[in-house]
């Protein structure tokens, strides 16, 4: 038996990064694996044959399958040698062939491929995301104020270590929320500052509610640096009106708060009367001295390579010297890496309609997006139709936040195995079904319910599945709770 050197053992170690949580990838994840691996080894060890992962946004996992158009050019890219092969070429369309190259002299070399570049990304990359920025939102963008990075994340830890100066310093995060700000938050010693979506309304926030947190926070003796808006929601699906973006730059900017858009799932929308309005826009022509920092990444929207880690944020309206600290940090990462800043290239500028490419591109995209609008709608029915379960409608991004009415015996037992209920549920659920699930505690809810969050990417058939298992667990677990 190994005998550990308590020198280093976890109470030596530092006590900010034992107490983030990060749910997503949490216990009952954990055990997941665990019973995949014994799956394995015997496919009759539990009433099910298969473990179902809906617990995180990672649609290749659930066998999605890559757009053509964007792997082709990404593989010639990474192994140009293959453009000097006239057999090859001949099995790629011209348009990808003249892109691939096209990326080859920004690049400026083959053998620079794999190379590190500027630590804020390729400028070329970053004047192509400018140009498509523009024409996204109507107004100008700027090539130096956009910073590739390895998927949002990176670039929202980034910002955060800039403004958490002391365990004072706060920011405004909705609740449901991605865990990414709350564990963030709690690694830099910093402050959340909870304010609630309200559910019975869409999960839509109000101004009321934001000026509230704002003003009990002051009264605790924190202070409020920024407001997170996650637009379309994660976990809970709403997708902002531009009157409702408009009403949270005006807060922000009546209360001297930077905003950070998070808007990694802007293509993820299911409701024909819905659009994506950025937060650049409004600021733009609203607020022209409101900081602003937006995040989007190739992990989600149709592109969905999660993977591959890229993604940007565009800084508007933020010090230079603040910005200049961007960049330090950055650099000491060196650099974001290639494949995602070519991903990155490719999901903000699409082929053209006049191109060879563009049918198939078109095809697989347009399929894509009316297979996810059928599973928002078939998971919204098939869980409102669960009894003790009920959901908002999925409008946007790629989940569900259903609400659990939990009987008070299942709400004892989980307090005996010192778990919270909507834990205790979801656990439940993985050991008979094999469904992977995120309990509610985890994004933080209201006092008093419990919910879950579910993804909506398995397969059309296999989402059945997903629901059918839940609502023969559900049944069970009512009779023998109730």
């Amino acid at each position: 038996m190994t005998t550990w050197n308590e020198t280093h053992g976890i109470d030596s170690m530092n006590k900010n990064l034992v107490a983030a949580e990060y749910a997503v990838r949490g216990k009952i994840v954990a055990r997941g694996a665990e019973i995949e691996k014994e799956l394995a080894k015997n496919p009759d060890s539990h009433p099910f044959d298969e473990v179902i992962a809906c617990n995180i946004g990672n649609p290749q996992a659930l066998l999605q399958k890559p757009i053509t158009y964007y792997r082709q050019v990404a593989s010639l890219v990474n192994y140009p040698w293959l453009l000097n092969d006239e057999n090859v070429c001949k099995s790629f369309p011209a348009d990808v062939l003249k892109r691939a190259k096209k990326m080859l002299e920004g690049v400026g070399h083959y053998n620079k491929t794999g190379a590190y570049t500027h630590s804020q990304g390729y400028e070329w990359i970053r004047t192509n995301l400018a140009a498509a920025l523009e024409k996204r939102d109507g107004v100008p963008a700027h090539p130096e104020d956009i910073f590739l990075t390895d998927g949002a994340s990176p670039g929202i830890k980034v910002v955060l270590n800039c403004l958490i100066t002391n365990p004072k310093d706060g920011v405004l995060i909705p609740l449901p929320q991605y865990p990414l700000y709350s564990a963030t938050l709690t690694t830099l010693n910093g402050a959340s500052i909870p304010y609630y979506l309200n559910e019975d309304k869409s999960w839509k926030a109000s101004i009321a509610d934001l000026q509230d947190s704002v003003k009990k926070a002051i009264e605790s003796g924190i202070k409020p640096r920024a407001l997170v808006v996650i637009n379309p929601g994660n976990p809970t699906g709403q997708v902002l009106t531009k009157d409702e973006i408009f009403d949270m730059c005006k807060f922000a900017d009546e209360n001297s708060l930077m905003v950070l858009a998070d808007e990694v799932y802007q293509n993820n929308i299911y409701v024909d009367d819905m659009e994506f309005v950025s937060f650049k826009e409004v600021t733009a022509k609203h607020f022209p001295n409101l900081p602003l920092v937006s995040f989007h990444s190739v992990s989600k929207g149709v592109i969905a390579e999660c993977g591959k880690r890229g993604g940007y944020m565009e800084v508007c309206n933020v010090h230079p010297e603040v910005k200049d600290l961007i960049l330090k940090l950055q650099s000491i990462s060196l650099c974001p890496n290639i494949n995602g800043q070519i991903l990155v290239d490719l999901m903000m500028t699409a082929p053209d309609e006049k191109d060879e490419s563009f049918e198939l591109f078109n095809s697989e995209v347009s399929e894509l997006k009316e297979s996810l609008k059928r599973r928002a709608r078939s998971i919204t029915e098939g869980i409102n139709a669960i009894p003790g379960i009920s959901t908002q409608p999925v409008t946007g991004s790629m989940y569900a936040f259903p609400k659990l009415e939990l009987p008070q015996k299942a709400i004892d037992a989980a307090k005996e195995q010192n778990l919270a209920p909507d834990a205790f549920w979801c656990l439940q659920l993985l050991e008979n079904t094999g469904v992977i699930v995120v309990p509610g505690s985890g994004f933080g809810q209201a006092e008093g319910t419990y919910h879950f969050r579910t993804t909506i990417l398995p397969p059309e058939e296999l989402l059945e599945k997903v629901v059918s298992r839940m609502a023969a667990f559900q049944k069970s677990f009512l009779e023998k709770y109730s």
